[in-house]
C-alpha cells in the first residue's frame, strides 16, 4: 500500500502541480515573536461555513496575537491536494479531514502527529469519551482529533410532508414510494427525493441503500461481495428514476441548494445541512420546521435503519515548527464559546465532554436526530482505501450507465463487481 500511494503522490505531482489551489506560500515566524499558522481544509471554501470559519480565525488571532492562514479546496479535491502539498514539502501545521477517506490517506503518509504527545493523553482522556476518540485512532496512536461527530443519513422538509398529507416521514420503503407520488402530486416543481447521481457523493449515497437491501461492496477480506441484493438496490434505483422520483445529475451541493430553497423534499446529509438552510434565510430556532432528520426508510418493519459515520477532525502535522500554536488553536476551536456558535449557525455537533452535554445541545431536536442515527451507522466502505477515488468513480460509472439505460442492472453489478476486484488494494 505504501508503495501504491508513493506511486499516487507522484502521479499526482506531476499532473496537477499547476492547479494546487490555496494561498500556499509559506508563512514565517514574524519579528514580534508571533507565527503565522497554515490551516487546511475545504469548509472554509463553501459559502454556508466560509463565513463562520472567517470568524473563528480572526478570534483566534486577537486573542494569541497570532495568526491563521487558511488554505482550502472544494471538498472533492481536498485528499488530493494535501498530497500534493505534503509531497512538495509546504507549510502545514493544521489541517481538518473527515473521518472517512481524506483521513486514512493523509494519515497514511505518516506525517500525523501523535496527539497523545502534543496534547498529553490526560487531557484527551479528560475532554473526550474514548468512543469519540477511537475515530482518530490509528495502529494505537491517536492522530486524529474530533472535531465533530454524528451520522450522515437522510433529512426531510416537514413543511413540503405536510402538504403532501404526511405528518412524519415514512418509515418504510414503500412507505417513501408512496410519500414521493404523493409529493409529486403537488405539482409543485418539487423532487421528491435528491439522492446523488454524479461525483463521489454518487457511490457515498449508493452504500447505505446496498446496506437497506441486505449486500455489501466488501467482504472482511476485501473480496468483493455485491450479492443477488445489489441487483435489487439498482432496480429500485432505476424505478425511482422512471416515476421522477429522483433525478440525473445531482451531487451533494446540487442537493443542499435546492432543499434550501424548498425545491427538493428528501436528500441525504450530515448536520451541516442545518447551514445552508440558515444561509437561505431561515431562523435557526425554525429550521426543524424544514430540514428535520429521519431515519433512512426500512425494507422491512423492525430493519435496522442504515447510515454512514460521519464527522471531522483535526490534525497536527509532525512537520510543522509551530505544534503548540496549532494545539493552542485546536483549543481554541473546541473551546465552549466557540464551538457552540459552530454549532448555533451550522448545527455542527460539539465533541467536548461539556459541551456535548450541554442542556442546549441535548435538548437540540434536529441535532438529536443525527446523534441517534449513530446507533446504527457504518463505515463508509471506501474509507480505507488508498485509492478510494478510483473506487467510487467505478461505482458512479457503472451507476450511470445504467440509469442512463444503457446497461441492465444485472450487467450494472457484474461489471462493479469485476473492475472493483481489480481495482482494490488487498
Amino acid at each position: 500500500m505504501k508503495k501504491t500511494l508513493s506511486l499516487a503522490i507522484s502521479l499526482l505531482m506531476i499532473a496537477t502541480t499547476l492547479f494546487a489551489g490555496g494561498s500556499s506560500e509559506t508563512a514565517a515566524a514574524a519579528d514580534d515573536g508571533s507565527v503565522n499558522i497554515v490551516w487546511a481544509g475545504w469548509s472554509g471554501e463553501e459559502e454556508a461555513t466560509r463565513q463562520i470559519f472567517q470568524d473563528m480565525r480572526t478570534g483566534y488571532e486577537a486573542e494569541s496575537g497570532n495568526t491563521v492562514q487558511w488554505v482550502g479546496w472544494t471538498w472533492s479535491d481536498t485528499t488530493q491536494q494535501y498530497l500534493i502539498r505534503i509531497q512538495g514539502g509546504e507549510q502545514l501545521d493544521i489541517g481538518q479531514v473527515d473521518s472517512g477517506n481524506i483521513f486514512f490517506t493523509v494519515a497514511s503518509t505518516g506525517t500525523l502527529a501523535d496527539l497523545n504527545e502534543v496534547f498529553g493523553e490526560e487531557w484527551l482522556k479528560e475532554n473526550f469519551e474514548e468512543s469519540t476518540l477511537a475515530a482518530g485512532q490509528i495502529d494505537g496512536k491517536q492522530v486524529g482529533l474530533p472535531w465533530s461527530m454524528a451520522a450522515l443519513g437522510m433529512v426531510y422538509n416537514p413543511e413540503i410532508l405536510a402538504r403532501a398529507g404526511w405528518e412524519t416521514p415514512p418509515v418504510t420503503i414503500a412507505e417513501f414510494e408512496q410519500c414521493c407520488e404523493d409529493i409529486l402530486a403537488l405539482d409543485e416543481g418539487i423532487i421528491p427525493y435528491g439522492v446523488c447521481t454524479k461525483e463521489d457523493t454518487a457511490a457515498g449515497d449508493l452504500q447505505p441503500w446496498f446496506w437497506t437491501f441486505g449486500t455489501t461492496i466488501y467482504n472482511d477480506d476485501l473480496s468483493i461481495n455485491l450479492g443477488p441484493e445489489a441487483v435489487e438496490t439498482i432496480d429500485w434505483y432505476k424505478s425511482m428514476l422512471e416515476k421522477g422520483y429522483i433525478a440525473m445529475d445531482i451531487g451533494r451541493g446540487d442537493a443542499r441548494q435546492l432543499f434550501a430553497q424548498g425545491k427538493m423534499a428528501f436528500y441525504n446529509d450530515a448536520v451541516l445541512a442545518k447551514g445552508e438552510v440558515v444561509a437561505a434565510g431561515v431562523d435557526p430556532d425554525e429550521v426543524v420546521n424544514v430540514c428535520s432528520a429521519m431515519n433512512r426508510p426500512v425494507l422491512n418493519e423492525g430493519d435496522d435503519p442504515q447510515s454512514t459515520i460521519w464527522g471531522h477532525m483535526l490534525v497536527i502535522f509532525d512537520t510543522s515548527d509551530h505544534k503548540e500554536e496549532a494545539a493552542d488553536f485546536a483549543k481554541y476551536l473546541l473551546s465552549e464559546d466557540v464551538a457552540m456558535e459552530y454549532f448555533r449557525q451550522n448545527g455542527m455537533p460539539p465533541v467536548t465532554k461539556s459541551t456535548a452535554n450541554s442542556e442546549e445541545v441535548l435538548g437540540d431536536a434536529y441535532l438529536m436526530g443525527f446523534i441517534n442515527a449513530t446507533a446504527t451507522s457504518r463505515l463508509d466502505e471506501t474509507a480505507r482505501m488508498t485509492n478510494a477515488s478510483e473506487i467510487k468513480a467505478i461505482i458512479v460509472e457503472e451507476l450511470q450507465r445504467t440509469l442512463l439505460g444503457q446497461t441492465t442492472s444485472e450487467q450494472c453489478i457484474e461489471n462493479m463487481r469485476t473492475r472493483l476486484d481489480a481495482a482494490t488494494i488487498r
